[in-house]
């Protein structure tokens, strides 16, 4: 049967697939078709939710993922960097398996030991950053090991872009470029990002690809952001051989800060009941430095706030969140979002050698003459504009969902989903149960991951990611026992 299924099925597609299998919607007359979870995006943040359906569903079902790329399991995060670039979290602390929280540790202990079992290798890699791309592949091997460990589901992967997706009866239809039209009960979107294009501001994408010999040659290059997406273009293009002039442009200047020595044990704060956001970052900013008095890093205030932040995103007012965003979110981020000592050693000394320069101040518009670009900026506390020419031009100022994709917009146009007041994302529910019009869930929609920050604004980095996902995934696994369960009285009527 599974050869049959997996003929019939696009080129694009790959499909592994075991039993046949049904379901049913409860009070629906029974279907052949069976119970299907369509997974749209397969970096990262869709591998977690595949692997959490795989390990709550307990009965059949069909398992479809949408990726437009071939290697699944990297995404933007873990796939399109420079081989050396760093994880900025240590290898303790990441896992795509809910409730096993030293899981890439293991597998990185695992594919390095060789069998010998060294347990200073173990401790020492616990405490170390290793490249992304060995991150990607763990993703990946720990996606296709959950698959092979089942054997009464259809796993299909299409190569291909939802391009929209409706409700016709009781299914969701998810419209593709390049494959055939898949029926789904269950659709959970993890698209992160969305697809990576052409920046908007006229510069180039973060880690477009630019040949060696137009690297090595550049005299300057422009970096508009100064957050973690900034070192690495920086730091790479210094290793592909770029020895110019660097210029950082930054709205309110703020670096990346390091981690701390050998990580810090979180320390709970108690911070004022107040809404406002004014505040909590006082209340914050003194919590940190009495900290250091006391001879304990700052960062372990920082991390210690981390499981409340989404209540403390919550309780505050749309106004305090937007006035967050606009004043405060640089300082948070360049706290929260921190790199490895050695890298930020290596980012300092691009300052403090006069190799690079932070420029306080916005950019207006970029143009291209030639190969080389003109940047149109404003400076802090200033009205004027000037021009700035640059061989080369990055636009690093940060990801955030492209909400204007068509699979989106076509939620957005059917009432099936709403963005949140600030359009970083979508108004979802804890477990990424997406809202529709009306303040109402959408019944079987999903949203994991960066689609769900301007609600719950902690949910871009892996461990809430994988809570995230496996919350949704029980969520799914009841409307799965649901069916099956409406399936066998139905039989037995």
């Amino acid at each position: 049967m599974g050869a049959t299924r997996g003929a019939s099925l696009p080129p694009q597609t790959l499909c592994m697939s075991n039993v046949g299998i049904s379901g049913i919607r409860t009070g629906m007359l029974m279907r052949k078709s069976p119970f299907t979870v369509c997974v749209v995006g397969g970096g990262f943040t869709g591998s977690a939710a595949a692997i959490a359906c795989l390990t709550r569903i307990k009965t059949p079902f069909r398992l479809v993922m949408i990726e437009p790329s071939s290697a699944l399991g990297r995404g933007v995060a873990y796939g399109s960097h420079h081989p050396l670039n760093l994880l900025n979290v240590r290898t303790r602390n990441l896992s795509i398996r809910a409730g096993q929280p030293g899981d890439f540790l293991n597998w990185a202990f695992g594919q390095l030991d060789q069998g010998e079992n060294q347990a200073g290798l173990h401790e020492a890699l616990a405490h170390t950053f290793l490249p992304r791309q060995l991150f990607g592949e763990y993703v990946r091997q720990r996606l296709f090991e959950t698959v092979a460990r089942r054997a009464d589901f259809e796993f299909t992967v299409i190569a291909g872009t939802a391009l929209a997706c409706a409700i016709e009866g009781d299914r969701y239809r998810i419209a593709l470029d390049r494959a055939e039209t898949v029926v789904a009960d269950i659709v959970v979107l993890a698209t992160a990002y969305g697809v990576v294009r052409s920046a908007g501001t006229g510069a180039l994408a973060p880690f477009e690809m630019v040949p060696g010999e137009r690297l090595a040659r550049a005299g300057s290059i422009a970096l508009i952001g100064s957050g973690l997406t900034m070192t690495d273009v920086l730091l790479s293009a210094r290793r592909d051989g770029f020895q110019g002039k660097a210029l950082v442009i930054s709205r309110r200047g703020q670096l990346p800060r390091p981690h701390a020595p050998k990580g810090v044990v979180p320390q709970q704060v108690g911070l004022p009941r107040s809404r406002r956001v004014s505040m909590l970052a006082a209340a914050l900013r003194i919590a940190c430095e009495m900290a250091e008095e006391n001879g304990t890093p700052w960062q372990a205030i920082i991390n210690g706030l981390r499981p409340s932040l989404q209540d403390i995103w919550q309780g505050l007012a749309a106004d305090e969140q937007a006035r967050f965003l606009r004043h405060l979110r640089p300082f948070w981020e360049a706290h929260r979002h921190r790199l490895p000592m050695e890298v930020h050693g290596r980012l300092r000394a691009e300052f403090s050698e006069g190799r690079a320069h932070l420029l306080r101040g916005s950019v207006v518009e970029v143009t291209r003459d030639g190969e080389r670009f003109k940047l149109k900026l404003k400076r802090r506390a200033s009205e004027e504009h000037e021009i700035i020419d640059a061989d080369l031009a990055f636009d690093c100022s940060g990801f955030k969902p492209d909400l204007d994709q068509s699979l989106i917009a076509s939620l957005f146009a059917r009432g099936l989903a709403r963005p949140d007041p600030h359009r970083l994302g979508l108004v979802v529910r804890r477990n990424g149960e997406v809202m529709g019009e009306g303040g109402r869930p959408t019944e079987g929609l999903f949203a994991i991951g960066p689609l769900c920050q301007g609600t719950l604004w902690e949910i871009t980095a892996v461990p809430e990611i994988v809570a995230q996902a496996d919350q949704a995934a029980e969520s799914v696994a009841a409307l799965s026992e649901s069916e099956a369960g409406a399936e066998r009285r139905a039989a037995s009527a």
